[in-house]
């Protein structure tokens, strides 16, 4: 049986999509659908190779002269992420994992049914599998079962919007599993990293600067709300640096970052970033970091997400537009990451929680366009007028807020 991988072209942007828009149900992903391809596999002999690019073939049935042939094999479509780096390398070696008689198995610390690929041959892990989860199920009868659709397309997002791998997110694609009669599956799918710890089991001290900065610089954007030591992976250097005295010293530790589900919210909310006091996060950002931050368009990356994948909500789309601007206007005013994390986090004070100084800005903004608004802020309700009147406000706001944070002050609510 062959196993064609191609691209989907049937899932195009609704012509008008509401605020709850959400993908067609699927099934969560059936690992039966890999592991009766092993079994036939070693039933039949291998026939032909699919002609569709790439493809590569498990077991094949003798040639065919239906015209219809190719609607009987198992197709791996890509959904979103075709056209973004490493991803048809990606797809290609899940394929050729899959052909090898691998069998699809849990990850021992992922939570929601992560699925890992492991090449059959070589015995290296490929890929991690998210399945999305049935959207009718209900969750308490789905423990483990798989992933909201919200999390698997924020997964997808946040390597779409990695440009140039610049804080190391591994390829991330959307993918469609077809089978004949069998329900089609979604599900992400991302390379594997191969590592020895997270962040941590080590600690901050051997981190590189570098890779702090950018793993930040990454949440930043994506107002990640659960960016803690477990999903940041350390790879280890190929070599120790060796100084002049022939002493070994160890080399600055590269950080990978994973587990993207949780960031891109719907409204403002209160972030959560592991590296916010580590020293590295104190170091001012250099040169190459500036001109990164500068070059962002968070416009473009606005339609590029709506393009790729129509069923991610537009509040979310307008937080990544509202933290980058953010983002570009605090570092070039010369604040560092640790300044502008602690910018965007809340804090607590006689118990309780006050917003942070983001949500404060945004807050001020909202009013001035609408004084009814609510304490938290949301961005769902703006209409496209009143969004445009609300960043023109906001980027008013910024340059006294930086400011005031330099010289230590809080922002004020009024």
């Amino acid at each position: 049986m062959a196993i064609a991988v191609g691209h989907c072209h049937d899932l195009k942007p609704p012509a008008v999509r509401g605020r709850h828009y959400r993908p067609h149900s699927v099934t969560q992903l059936d690992r039966s659908l890999l592991e009766r391809d092993n079994q036939e596999r070693n039933a039949l002999s291998p026939q032909r190779r699919c002609l569709s690019s790439p493809c590569f073939t498990t077991v094949t049935e003798p040639a065919s002269d239906d015209a219809h042939d190719d609607k009987k094999m198992p197709r791996v479509e890509i959904v979103a992420g075709r056209h973004a780096r490493g991803v048809h390398e990606l797809i290609a070696e899940a394929a050729g994992a899959i052909a090898s008689g691998t069998r699809l198995v849990p990850a021992q610390s992922g939570l929601g049914g992560a699925l890992l690929l492991k090449d059959g041959r070589s015995g290296e892990h490929v890929a991690v599998i998210k399945p999305l989860d049935d959207a009718t199920s209900s969750p308490s009868t789905n423990v483990g079962g798989g992933y909201e659709s919200k999390a698997v397309l924020r997964e997808v997002a946040a390597y779409l919007l990695d440009h140039d791998g610049f804080a190391s997110v591994a390829p991330t694609a959307l993918i469609k599993i077809s089978r004949p009669e069998m329900e089609t599956t979604v599900a992400s799918i991302q390379r594997f990293v191969a590592h020895h710890y997270d962040a941590g089991e080590l600690g901050p001290s051997r981190f590189s600067v570098t890779s702090v900065h950018r793993v930040g610089i990454l949440d930043v954007r994506l107002l990640n709300i659960d960016r803690h030591a477990g999903n940041i992976l350390v790879k280890n250097p190929p070599t120790s640096d060796c100084a002049a005295d022939g002493s070994t010293s160890a080399a600055p530790l590269e950080l990978v970052p994973i587990d993207h589900g949780l960031c891109l919210p719907e409204e403002l909310d209160d972030p959560y970033f592991e590296w916010l006091h580590w020293p590295q996060s104190s170091r001012p950002f250099s040169g190459t970091e500036l001109d990164y931050i500068a070059s962002l368009d968070p416009f473009k990356d606005a339609e590029m997400l709506r393009e790729e994948l129509p069923s991610l909500t537009e509040p979310a789309i307008r937080i990544l537009t509202l933290c980058t601007v953010f983002l570009q206007r605090a570092a070039a005013a010369g604040l560092c990451l640790a300044d502008i994390g602690d910018m965007m986090t809340r804090e607590f004070s006689s118990a309780e929680e006050g917003l942070s100084a983001l949500e404060a800005l945004c807050k001020k903004a909202v009013d001035s366009i609408d004084t009814q608004s609510p304490k938290r802020v949301s961005f769902g309700e703006l209409g496209g007028e009143e969004w445009a009147a609300f960043m023109e406000k906001f980027e008013q706001l910024l340059p006294p807020a930086f400011e005031d944070k330099k010289r230590g002050a809080g922002v004020a609510l009024n």
